[in-house]
């Protein structure tokens, strides 16, 4: 089902980054034609743990949907690792761990442990410095391998866009790939980023959140080229959930939604039945 791509992706001036949260929105991706996903931290810890984005997730959890995911489908997946798990020395391990297991990349951010979503309240973040060593670490461990390291701030929220842009500048220096400046608060904010700082620049927008949603045009004429919808999927598998259970409840069945739930033969086309079969009528005895 590799549906036709927004004019601006058709001709790679922007990357648009679904955010997933297991192998099924993994593999519901893929099938959408996303040639690139990333892992967010915020799903996996909300479809892992039922919990927020408040630092909850370990490195090992983390690292075993990870590691489902990428061997489920056969396109690009980066991996949200939150600050690092701990210093440099430990984001070095989660790097080589994520190599290991075929990750294209990893986001890594400077705030304090416990860490929060982005877009949340009481966010404290590191020294500058302290973060760039981390940067560094990891573009070590990756050595020759070719694996994207996203350098992001969370320092809008406490020290003010100033300050966020130096350290965007810092973390370059010290070897990031991408440079992400998590919650710009308007349109001026993010045109004053994609004006000083060099690109890529990553952006999130997270509805409900607190960076405006610009149009892709937009956003491309500013300056960003990867842009990640990192929980629309996730709400939006909340949502219909939510629906589903509560007719079920209230009606005692499925009748009244039945047209809007996928077919029993389009989900059994995601998940592989077919395949399943044919390798099970391999195995059998004659």
């Amino acid at each position: 089902m590799n549906v036709d791509a927004h004019p601006l992706i058709r001709a790679n001036k922007i990357m648009l980054i679904p955010g997933v949260y297991d192998v099924l929105s993994a593999k519901i991706a893929q099938r959408a034609g996303f040639p690139a996903v990333v892992l967010t931290g915020y799903g996996v810890s909300a479809s892992y743990l039922g919990e927020p984005d408040f630092g909850l997730l370990t490195q090992t959890e983390i690292l075993d949907v990870a590691r489902r995911v990428i061997q489920a489908v056969d396109i690009m997946v980066t991996v949200d690792a939150d600050t690092g798990y701990g210093g440099p020395l430990n984001v070095q391990r989660m790097v080589r761990e994520l190599i290991k297991i075929g990750a294209i990349g990893i986001i890594l951010e400077d705030q304090q442990w416990p860490k929060r979503c982005g877009h949340m309240r009481g966010k404290e973040v590191i020294d500058a410095e302290e973060h760039a060593l981390k940067i560094r670490a990891a573009k070590d461990a990756a050595g020759e391998s070719i694996f994207i390291v996203t350098a992001r701030t969370d320092a809008i929220a406490t020290h003010g866009l100033d300050e966020a842009i130096r350290r965007a500048k810092l973390y370059k220096e010290a070897g990031a790939d991408i440079l992400f400046v998590e919650a710009p608060r308007s349109k001026e904010d993010l045109q004053r980023i994609g004006r000083e700082l060099p690109p890529p620049l990553a952006v999130n927008i997270i509805e409900g959140g607190l960076t405006p949603a610009g149009s892709l045009e937009e956003l491309c004429e500013m300056g960003f080229f990867t842009v990640g919808y990192v929980l629309t999927g996730l709400f939006a598998a909340a949502k219909a959930l939510q629906r589903a259970f509560t007719t079920l409840r209230v009606e005692g069945g499925s009748s009244s939604i039945t047209k809007d739930l996928m077919s029993f033969e389009d989900f059994c086309n995601i998940v592989g039945l077919e395949k399943r079969y044919q390798e099970d009528e391999r195995y059998k005895a004659r």
